[in-house]
């Protein structure tokens, strides 16, 4: 015990910070391996049908009133392409146009690399889409993983650690996590009541796009600290004439 409290007064806090970053990075991934091979062996079938038919009355009918169900819709739009894209734009130009030019490129990165890998899985994995339902909002292209999930959590977690970094207080900082993490969730849950994905396919969307947050998360502590959001302030001359 004693060995293990020198060796915790010998690193430095931003070094536990990697080391917990990094494994929950290696967690994540492993996660995704799993599903991914269940998925492929078709362990998942089971699981996934039981739990897309709990979100039904029928095979055609979802669960709930009708205006539960356009609500839900909505929410699912919120992870889509052209939502995601425009805010991917909004805030790359904000970034470029206050001079942040390395956040700037940070939102690119996010964008182009969560689509690069988003689009060479679902052409590994090639799983078609859930057919034993209804599909509510009719898709295109590939089932695994959810693109709506993946995008959603790797966007909307990386904005959060933005605005945490921006916050002083603990409690803030863990609310813009939180949040953020939680709208991720309610649109891969969207996608599921809907129809046109399966769990698993949320799932490894959920993990996929967080790992790449978290890998943006380790680049934004790199670039600079809270000053980088807040701005970097001139001080005004006092002194006199």
């Amino acid at each position: 015990m004693s060995r293990i409290r020198r060796l915790l007064d010998w690193l430095r806090p931003g070094d536990l910070r990697l080391a917990a970053e990094l494994a929950a990075i290696g967690l994540l991934i492993m996660v995704f391996l799993k599903v991914a091979h269940e998925t492929t062996e078709l362990d998942t079938d089971s699981m996934d049908e039981k739990i897309l038919l709990a979100l039904r009355n029928t095979p055609d009918d979802p669960i709930g009133p009708a205006k539960i169900e356009a609500a839900v819709m909505h929410i699912s739009a919120l992870g889509s392409g052209a939502v995601t894209g425009l805010l991917i734009l909004i805030f790359t130009l904000y970034f470029a146009l206050a001079g942040r030019w390395r956040y700037a490129l940070l939102m690119l990165m996010t964008a182009l690399g969560t689509l690069a890998a988003m689009g060479l899985l679902k052409w590994a994995y090639g799983r078609e889409r859930p057919t034993i339902v209804t599909q509510i909002d009719p898709p295109g292209g590939l089932s695994f993983p959810s693109g709506h999930s993946m995008i959603s959590m790797a966007l909307y977690l990386t904005l959060g650690m933005l605005l945490a970094q921006a916050e002083k207080k603990r409690r803030m900082k863990i609310f813009c996590i939180a949040a953020s993490a939680t709208l991720a969730g309610m649109i891969g849950f969207s996608r599921m009541y809907l129809g046109v994905h399966w769990p698993s396919d949320v799932l490894a969307g959920w993990t996929a796009g967080a790992t790449w947050a978290l890998i943006c998360g380790l680049v934004i502590r790199r670039v600079g600290g809270r000053q980088q959001i807040e701005g970097d302030q001139a001080p005004e001359a006092t002194g006199d004439a």
